[in-house]
């Protein structure tokens, strides 16, 4: 089933422009996977990022592309054979790891710790199974819980794991006051709206890592890569 893009190209960058300011520091180059029609790519170009992305879908390619934006056409069930290890300082990917199989998901984890650079970071965010309006979306194919999406990063060896950007969902039972005491105390995957983790490879200390990124390099410098299509 090919996916629609009909909604995201109501979006403007400005809407991606927040995942940005979840990382720390300002990483560069960045590879996006499942990057869609460029909404991500482009709010990193408006910051002076370099970034890269994958993406299945040939519509999504072509619209990032005609923005003149790197894409390419990509099977997240596959290795970035066409990448090279060690190359990123941060990899994202967005409302993605919900679409693909049990192999895909393994494969962006372990993809993503090969490509990053010691000390560089991973942020996966998608909607928690345990959210209806999630579950009843027929392209949700494969939804995770944050901590499934912990699991999974602790077993491709990632570190300092930070489920802290999740939200809770409406629960009309609950009265809010408690509900915002429940998730502040225990933070459950039964009340999660979403499934988020933020992760980072080790292999630089906090102390070196605080320099991690702070560089803003000109796009095309450090991509090592060549297309796949």
């Amino acid at each position: 089933m090919s996916f629609d893009f009909a909604f995201h190209k109501t979006r403007t960058w400005e809407y991606y422009a927040v995942y940005l300011d979840r990382f720390r520091g300002a990483p560069s180059p960045i590879l996006e996977l499942g990057s869609g029609i460029g909404l991500f790519l482009e709010a990193c170009r408006e910051r002076g990022i370099e970034a890269h992305g994958v993406e299945f879908e040939v519509e999504g390619v072509e619209a990032a592309r005609a923005k003149g934006l790197d894409a390419v056409q990509h099977d997240l069930r596959h290795p970035l054979d066409h990448l090279e290890d060690e190359t990123f300082e941060a990899v994202f990917s967005n409302q993605v790891i919900e679409h693909v199989d049990d192999r895909a998901q393994a494969n962006m984890f372990s993809e993503a710790f090969r490509l990053l650079k010691p000390g560089g970071q991973l942020l996966i965010n998608s909607p928690c199974r345990h959210y209806e309006p999630a579950r009843s979306d027929p392209y949700h194919v494969n939804l995770r819980t944050p901590s499934e999406l912990r699991d999974m990063a602790i077993a491709a060896g990632f570190v300092d794991i930070n489920l802290g950007h999740n939200r809770p969902q409406s629960v009309p039972e609950i009265p809010d006051e408690e509900l915002q005491r429940i998730w502040k105390e225990y933070r459950p995957d039964l009340l999660s709206q979403t499934a988020a983790v933020l992760a980072r490879k080790p292999g630089v200390d906090m102390a070196a890592e605080s320099d991690v990124g702070r560089t803003v390099r000109r796009p095309g410098r450090r991509f090592r890569g060549r297309r796949s299509d």
